[in-house]
C-alpha cells in the first residue's frame, strides 16, 4: 500500500479514550455509556470500537434526557 493508499483510508471507529475527549467526560462515565442501548459501539472481546460518526448524532438525540449512568 503506497502513502496516498493509506490517506485514503477514511477512520470512523474512534477508541474510547478519543470518543471521551469529544463529549468531555471522563473514562469510567465513557465505559458505562457504551453499556447503553442504543449507544454507537461495539466490542471485540476487550476492545471497545465506537462510531465517531454516529457519536454526534446519538448525543444530539439524548440531549436533556438524564439517564442513570
Amino acid at each position: 500500500m503506497n502513502e496516498n493508499e493509506r490517506k485514503e483510508i477514511l477512520k470512523f471507529g474512534i477508541s474510547v479514550d478519543e470518543a471521551r475527549k469529544q463529549l468531555g467526560i471522563g473514562r469510567n462515565l465513557m465505559l458505562k455509556l457504551v453499556t447503553v442501548p442504543g449507544f454507537p459501539a461495539i466490542r471485540f472481546k476487550r476492545k471497545i470500537i465506537i462510531n465517531g460518526n454516529k457519536l454526534q448524532e446519538w448525543f444530539d438525540n439524548n440531549y436533556g434526557t438524564y439517564g442513570k449512568y
